[in-house]
This record gives C-alpha cells, structure tokens and sequence, in this order.
C-alpha cells in the first residue's frame, strides 16, 4: 500500500480500534497493532514490534491516568510486578533481533490462542466471585502482608463497592517476566499475560487487573523500544499516525470499560484472541511450509 492519505487514515482507524480494545482489556493495544501491520498493511513482523511498542507507551500514558484516577489501577500491586516484566521485556528485545520471523508469528499465535482459551473459560468466574465475596475471603502470603497489595475499586456495572486480597505473588512475579519477555519479542506491551495472571493466580477482580496492567505496559515497551530504536527498526511514517490513533481510542475505551461486565470484557476478548490468531498462524505457515490458508487480513 504506497504512503498517502488514504494510507495514514486507515493506519489512523486501526490504530483507534486497537487503542479503543487495549484500554478496554488492559492490554495497550499491541497485540491488535501487530496483527493489523503484518495482515493488511504487510509491513515486516520486526517493524510492525517496533511501531507497537511505541504506540503502547502512548496508549499506557493516556488510558493508565485514567484508570488512576477511577481508582481502579492497584499502584502497589503494579510497581511490584513492574520489576519482574521489566527485566523480561530487555531479554526479550534482544531474542527479537535474532529470531526469523516465522518463529515470531508462530509464537504470536500460540499466545493469542492461550488468551483467547483462559478468558473463555473463566468469563463468568469475576461476577460469581464478586457475587459471593469471593475475592475477600482468599488468604494473602507473606509478600502481599508485608507489602499490603490488597486493593479495592468501585464497580459501576455491578453499583457496588469490590473489595480483594492479593496472593500468589511468586506465581504473579513468573508470570510478569514471561509477559516482559512477550512484549520485548512481540510488541504486545506484556499486558496480555499479565492480566490473566492477576485474575487468574493472584486474585486480582478482571477490572482492576485491566487498571493496573494499563499503568504498567508503558514501562515495560519503553524498555523494549530502545533496542529497536538502535537498530533502525522504528519507523516514524508508520509510528505516527499508529501512536495517535490509539491514544484517541484509549481515552475512549477507558470511559467505557468500567460500565460492563466481566464477563462482556472476557467474551470479546476471547473472541478477538481466536481472530487474530487464526490470521498470524496462517501467515507463519505461509512463510516456512508455503501451506496457503484463507487470509483473515486481505
């Protein structure tokens, strides 16, 4: 597709759709991006990683404010896991700039496919946990005491008051420096992992998880980002247009989120991991075995 007005517009569009859904799930917008950049723009993997990072550094400062400020973000919790994913997003930028591509769209899909799974199956599990004060009644371990992780928000949806312990934080420490390793070596801005791993193992209520990875992706891409900045692969004709069109969409989907359920925000999420996934596994396959499945993305 030459560079031209009509270029940036859709760039711009996409972008705000992606921001829009990475605000509204918590995780930047990258694991959009990236898909959108290699299906229907064919740039190259490692310039499509490149350009997300950046546009999740963005998304991260204009959706995370927001969760702060609805009291939604657990600062502590975040600052904590932040440590872990960011040593992992440095590891991972540099494995990047060594794997072939195909490995990173097979890697891509892989995780797209968990994502997508893990949101299914547990799609109802926040509303009848916050339903039977679930959340209160977990047994927090020494960390989370000694640190006073606990956290609480306002669930405008459900018009009630959630309150929650937090624990397993060695389980949430592992799992923070896979989600750094994802966003360095993918551009997803980690928050795809670390989500689930506070709903899931840390008993982190879906909403304040999405708050509180918000705040943190932007960190852990900015790590990310210096590598391929040094080695040429940022873009700025591309990086533009992708960073404004998701703050636009991020600001919009953070006033959005906190007014739907759980299970909403799990379903379309779900839905929209299989999706994408699909199109990157195609094209990975495409690429080393020349196996031509129907394209998602043209």
């Amino acid at each position: 597709m030459p560079y031209n007005l009509r270029f940036v517009s859709v760039l711009f569009a996409s972008a705000l759709v992606a921001g829009f859904f990475g605000a509204l799930l918590g995780v930047g917008g990258g694991i959009f991006i990236v898909p959108a950049l290699v299906l229907m723009f064919k740039l190259p993997v490692k310039l499509a990683v490149a350009a997300s990072l950046v546009s999740v550094i963005a998304t991260s400062n204009a959706g995370g404010s927001s969760y702060v400020e609805q009291r939604i973000t657990n600062l502590k919790l975040g600052m904590f896991l932040e440590v872990a994913t960011t040593i992992g997003a440095l590891s991972g930028s540099v494995l990047a700039l060594y794997l072939r591509e195909w490995i990173m769209l097979l890697l891509f899909a892989a995780l797209l496919l968990y994502m997508s799974y893990t949101a299914f199956v547990t799609r109802k599990l926040d509303d009848r946990q916050i339903a039977a004060g679930g959340f209160t009644g977990a047994r927090p371990d020494a960390v989370s005491r000694w640190l006073a992780l606990d956290g609480t928000y306002e669930d405008h949806a459900l018009h009630k008051r959630v309150d929650y312990v937090v624990k397993g934080t060695g389980v949430g420490l592992g799992v923070s420096w896979l989600a750094g390793m994802a966003s360095g070596l993918l551009g997803v801005g980690g928050g795809v992992l670390k989500v689930s791993a506070m709903n899931r193992y840390m008993n982190v209520p879906m909403k304040a998880a999405v708050g509180t990875s918000k705040m943190m992706i932007g960190v852990t891409a900015a790590v990310g980002s210096i590598l391929f900045y040094l080695a040429g692969l940022i873009q700025f004709f591309v990086v533009a247009p992708v960073a404004l069109g998701t703050t636009v969409g991020a600001e919009i989907g953070t006033r959005v989120m906190n007014k739907l359920r759980s299970a909403v925000l799990k379903a379309v999420f779900a839905v929209l991991m299989l999706y994408l996934a699909y199109g990157m596994l195609a094209k990975a396959l495409a690429l080393r075995f020349h196996v031509m499945l129907p394209n998602l993305g043209s």
